[in-house]
């Protein structure tokens, strides 16, 4: 039997990038890389050690001998099996790749964790870059340069680099002169290039949809239809964005509805019971999905927070609790309102 192998510690590194990234993710420990990675809460498996498992005691853990049906043999099992059936599923896994939407500025990119001059994968996060070449290879990277060649050399390989030309000129992202001189290194060109790789890089992520023959969208079919021709057609990536609602601002909207639907603000407990609240509701964002039916672009967007929706819940929701409050505060509005008419009358 194998001897038990002791668990580091966190670093303060990956400790605060653990606190900055919130509530739905959770440190586990990767017997592989020997280091601690952070992963989503739904992503944690039952043989997975977490940060909280080791803080009450679980420092070790002993390496299972392949073969022996063991639990991170048959985790292993299963990453080889859905990789088989997703050609990206151990890079998303392994980098935590996500597209994010920025608040603050509505940019939305491709993101995972960076890999260091080591080799191993970091809690710095970066933009990553995804080419899907001639010979079905996907090639990924953090580093844009390097797709950028891998995606020239590929179109001049395959005679499609006027092609190329072609459909960024039909998309108006470059100039005519730049159409007319196929100049390389034409800023308009390198503008539309970096964006359109970052698009096709996020389209092919986020809907991971490979078809029968398990390949993702070609990129220049990406280019002329902006959608993905993988299995559903024509599904666009989803985004989601987030809402700039601060606690202070939370805090007064709770105090307001009280007041005003029962004439008084909420005690320390009831105020922090209905910030919880909200608070999910902001850290959930926005999410928006399109798809093309019959030739337009339909959208739907869902969640968030709608001020005027959570109010009319939280006074009704306080009426229900405080019947006698509610009663005693209108018959006071009633009174302001009568006074206020009576006065203007005079």
């Amino acid at each position: 039997m194998a001897e038990p192998i002791k668990i580091s510690q966190p670093s303060k590194e990956q400790e605060r990038a653990l606190s900055l990234k919130g509530s739905d993710w959770r440190l586990i420990w990767d017997p592989k890389t020997k280091n601690w990675k952070t992963v989503k809460v739904q992503d944690v498996k039952a043989s997975d050690i977490t940060y909280d498992e080791w803080k009450g005691g679980k420092t070790t853990y002993t390496p299972i001998t392949p073969g022996r049906g063991g639990a991170l043999d048959v985790a292993e099992e299963t990453a080889a099996k859905q990789a088989e059936e997703d050609p990206l599923y151990k890079d998303v896994r392994d980098y935590g790749l996500e597209v994010v939407t920025d608040p603050k500025d509505g940019r939305t990119e491709l993101k995972g964790f960076a890999v260091g001059p080591d080799g191993k994968v970091t809690d710095q996060v970066v933009n990553y870059y995804l080419y899907l070449d001639r010979n079905d290879k996907i090639n990924l990277s953090q580093d844009y340069n390097a797709i950028k060649k891998i995606a020239l050399d590929d179109l001049k390989a395959n005679n499609q680099l006027d092609s190329l030309f072609q459909e960024l000129y039909n998309k108006k992202l470059i100039s005519k002169e730049t159409y007319n001189s196929r100049n390389l290194q034409a800023s308009d060109f390198n503008d539309a290039l970096l964006s359109s790789i970052n698009s096709y890089s996020k389209d092919v992520v986020g809907n991971r949809q490979f078809g029968g023959d398990k390949l993702a969208t070609n990129f220049l079919d990406f280019l002329k239809t902006g959608v993905s021709s993988g299995k559903g057609g024509g599904a666009n990536l989803p985004t989601r964005t987030f809402q700039d609602i601060s606690k202070v601002e939370l805090n007064a909207f709770i105090d307001q509805i009280y007041l005003e639907t029962i004439g008084r603000k909420p005690t320390e407990e009831q105020r922090a019971s209905k910030l919880k609240e909200l608070n999910k509701i902001v850290k959930k964002g926005v999410l928006s999905e399109s798809k093309i039916v019959g030739g337009e672009i339909q959208q739907r967007t869902t969640g968030g927070f709608d001020e005027q929706e959570q109010g009319l819940k939280l006074q009704k929701q306080l009426k229900e609790e405080n019947p006698l409050e509610y009663e005693r505060r209108q018959a006071f509005s009633f009174i302001d309102e009568l006074q206020k008419t009576m006065q203007g009358g005079m």
